[in-house]
């Protein structure tokens, strides 16, 4: 067969996504998964499992990769903070999911149809929905998957749906599968009677192993149909996973990279430019760095935020008020900046800088500490 120069293309065209399309590994937060959806089965409230890490871990990558193909009975719905408003609107919203949801509401059958335009026909919204909820329970939905992407941004104007789902349940098994960023748990914890989230709720998601990384460029080359020897692909899809450092975006920039020169070449892969690959990875990741640090005060000072980064990399601060304390002596005298609470909170926002298990801070992407501390030793260079 040819070069599959089309896909080529179209991983290219596709470029920074949030879906991997040769997805490999995290068996783990996939088991994670599973075991919440038998759970689900054997409480009222709904089982709650948070997926938190780093900007590009695969957060949601995973998601996408969950709902894809769900097994038989999951019923899987999207969210937003409007949704999580009260009871009803959340109940409304999968509502509407199941309504709309083609292939999968087919499968639910016709009683289980007639039970929800019967149910549509009650007066009151409490009273039609919970119809709704109920029919949908008496056939074939086993489990209905509440999923939220960004969820570090859920506060307290989204406590009424959470409590729902924390303290009194839907009427029918229910998961609420949340990502967000290694502060999402955290912030999760502030809002009232969300605070005892089971000791098995919260997935912190860090980077792939090189395995892993190998797997997925080797079905990429395969789907690609490239011209090359097993010992060639096997030097290639190494060559790939020492390139993301086991960072699955870095992963996709470095596949979108071997992509750009197996189209020049017509996909032989005795002929990759390993440099050219390797400078256009690296472009990429140092791209994506600069895109983290896009915030009004990071980007006040790049050299100084560099500089803070490098520093919290090599000194892990071991509460928020220290890594707030290093922004402040790291500013010194520099006039016009903003606060230092304001430049903490800012690298927590952008992700830049994470929340540990223990309430540490620490920089979850060591190639980025890497970038930084470069750009901080330039800028000194240039100073003295």
């Amino acid at each position: 067969m040819a070069f599959n120069y089309e896909l080529a293309q179209k991983i290219m065209d596709l470029g920074d996504r949030d879906t991997a399309l040769f997805f490999a590994g995290r068996d783990d937060e996939i088991r994670r998964f599973e075991s919440a959806l038998r759970a689900s089965s054997l409480k009222e409230e709904a089982v709650f499992r948070i997926f938190q890490g780093a900007p590009g871990c695969g957060k949601t990558s995973l998601l996408a990769h969950l709902r894809e193909q769900p097994p038989d009975g999951i019923l899987f719905v999207r969210v937003e903070e409007k949704h999580l408003a009260d009871s009803d609107a959340l109940k409304a919203r999968i509502e509407t999911v199941a309504l709309e949801g083609g292939p999968f509401y087919a499968r639910i059958g016709s009683e289980a149809a007639k039970a929800i335009s019967e149910g549509l026909r009650l007066k009151g919204t409490g009273e039609r929905l919970d119809a709704f909820i109920s029919s949908m329970m008496a056939k074939r939905v086993k489990t209905v998957v509440v999923h939220m992407d960004e969820a570090q941004l859920i506060g307290p104007p989204e406590q009424p749906g959470l409590l729902a789902l924390h303290r009194d349940g839907l009427g029918i098994p229910t998961v609420c599968l949340l990502a967000g960023l290694s502060h999402t748990a955290r912030n999760l914890g502030e809002i009232g009677g969300i605070s005892r989230l089971a000791s098995d709720a919260i997935v912190n998601m860090g980077a792939m192993a090189d395995d892993e990384c190998v797997e997925s460029t080797r079905m990429m080359l395969d789907e690609l149909d490239v011209d090359g020897t097993d010992a060639e692909k096997s030097r290639t899809t190494e060559m790939v996973a020492a390139l993301s450092g086991g960072w699955p975006h870095h992963l996709s920039g470095a596949q979108r990279a071997l992509c750009k020169d197996l189209i020049r070449i017509n996909g032989v892969l005795k002929e990759v430019n390993t440099q050219r690959v390797k400078s256009e990875s690296e472009q990429n990741r140092h791209s994506y760095y600069r895109s983290r640090l896009d915030h009004p005060v990071l980007s006040e000072h790049p050299p100084l935020t560099a500089a803070i980064i490098k520093q919290v990399s090599d000194r892990r601060p071991a509460s928020m008020l220290a890594l707030k304390t290093l922004c402040e002596r790291m500013q010194g005298e520099t006039a016009g900046l903003a606060s230092p609470s304001e430049y903490a909170d800012a690298l927590i926002e952008k992700g830049a800088v994470s929340i540990t298990i223990g309430g540490g801070c620490e920089i979850p992407i060591p190639s980025m500490a890497d970038w930084a501390a470069s750009h901080a030793d330039d800028d000194s260079r240039r100073s003295s």
